[in-house]
C-alpha cells in the first residue's frame, strides 16, 4: 500500500510540474500522442519497476525533474 501511495504523489507531483511550466516553457502533455501514444504507460511500467527495486528511486526522479524544469 505504501508504494501505491508514495507512487501516486510522485505522479502527481511529476504532471504539476509538467502543467506548470508549460505556459513558460510551451510544453505539452499530449506531444508524443501521435508520435509516440504508449509513452504515458510505457514510463510509467519503467517507473513503477525501478521504484519497486530501489524505494528512494522515487524521490530521486522528483529532484531530477526539480532541477531539470525549475532550475535556470
Amino acid at each position: 500500500m505504501a508504494f501505491s501511495s508514495s507512487f501516486s504523489v510522485m505522479f502527481v507531483v511529476v504532471v504539476w510540474m509538467m502543467v506548470g511550466s508549460s505556459s513558460y516553457a510551451q510544453l505539452s502533455t499530449n506531444f508524443y500522442s501521435k508520435s509516440c501514444p504508449k509513452v504515458l504507460s510505457t514510463v510509467e511500467s519503467v517507473v513503477k519497476s525501478a521504484v519497486s527495486k530501489e524505494k528512494r528511486m522515487g524521490a530521486s526522479l522528483v529532484r531530477l525533474f526539480f532541477h531539470d524544469c525549475f532550475v535556470n
